[in-house]
């Protein structure tokens, strides 16, 4: 009977460092040749107002990638790839509202401040005490936010054709919160034809003639399905607070100490370069050597030009 019991013990023990192995093995490996095995390969972190989905692979220097609208970590896939092969680790969040995360009917759920107390708490249960911090579109209002708690924690900016400024920042459509009209056309973007027409007009305006295959669409029109309209809504209805708060970003910009890096793209009809970077380069004293201007690009520059966001990010460590 004892020999039985240690022979069970020593069996169950097998089993735990194989599961144990299998789990550090399978996060060393990521596939995204379609957005299920992209989604395959995203952990779970229960934060406030539900549970976000976030890629965690690789190994060496933390990389921290924050999408935007209407996107997800599916946008920074090929990025994703690149990195891990050159020795780093990349964390890739969907923030709530967005991709596989929970889409909770609460508006205020996604104000910026608590997206970006979720970057936060995302870190926290990483372990990871710094990183270098790579954010576009409206991922860097909630950046924004995050570095105003915890400027520290980021040892390096990259910064992807980010909102700093209302000028130069002309958003496709601005809603009044308490209109109806805004509420009704968000609200229909979850049906399929619908989405399908939003997110396929989406891609087109914000890439210079870029061929994206059925399944590079379907990983951005699938969380539209899934209700990240509501989180798209908040957005477009909340400029007013926006703007109010840009100031207090303002003043931010002028204390980071961090290298900071500018990669944009030169064509983007949604965040114009000529205005928005030359202010952030004088409130941020970047240098004109960090600025790189993506020429034959427009908004979506981690679909037009990856290698090249890559190999900036690359060489200046």
């Amino acid at each position: 009977m004892y020999l039985k019991l240690n022979l069970m013990k020593y069996f169950y023990s097998i089993i735990i460092i194989f599961s144990m192995s299998y789990s550090l093995i399978a996060n060393t490996i990521y596939k995204y040749a379609t957005i299920d095995e992209h989604r395959g390969c995203q952990q779970r972190l229960a934060v406030e107002g539900g549970d976000i989905a976030y890629i965690d692979v690789g190994e060496g220097q933390p990389i921290l990638l924050i999408h935007g609208l209407p996107t997800s970590s599916w946008l920074y896939r090929h990025i994703i790839a690149d990195l891990t092969e050159r020795g780093y680790r990349v964390i890739a969040p969907d923030l709530l509202g967005y991709g596989a995360s929970d889409k909770p009917q609460k508006y205020s759920l996604y104000n910026p401040e608590k997206q970006g107390d979720r970057i936060l708490a995302l870190m926290d249960h990483l372990n990871i005490p710094s990183w270098t911090h790579v954010m576009h579109d409206a991922g860097s209002l909630w950046s924004w936010e995050m570095m105003m708690k915890a400027p520290q924690r980021v040892s390096r900016l990259v910064i992807l054709n980010a909102i700093a400024y209302e000028e130069g920042f002309d958003p496709p459509m601005r809603f009044k919160r308490k209109g109806w009209f805004g509420k009704f056309i968000v609200g229909m973007y979850d049906k399929k034809w619908i989405g399908k027409m939003v997110i396929n007009s989406t891609l087109r305006s914000g890439t210079s003639k870029h061929k994206f295959t059925k399944e590079d669409k379907r990983g951005y029109w699938l969380p539209m399905q899934e209700g990240c309209n509501k989180a798209i809504y908040q957005f477009f209805t909340s400029f007013g607070d926006t703007e109010k708060r840009m100031k207090d970003y303002h003043k931010m910009f002028e204390t980071l100490d961090m290298p900071k890096t500018i990669i944009w793209g030169a064509k983007d009809k949604f965040l114009i370069a000529d205005i928005q970077i030359p202010m952030l380069q004088k409130a941020m004293n970047i240098k004109d050597e960090d600025v790189h201007i993506l020429e034959d690009a427009k908004h979506f520059i981690q679909e037009e030009k990856p290698k090249e966001i890559v190999d900036i990010i690359c060489s200046a460590r």
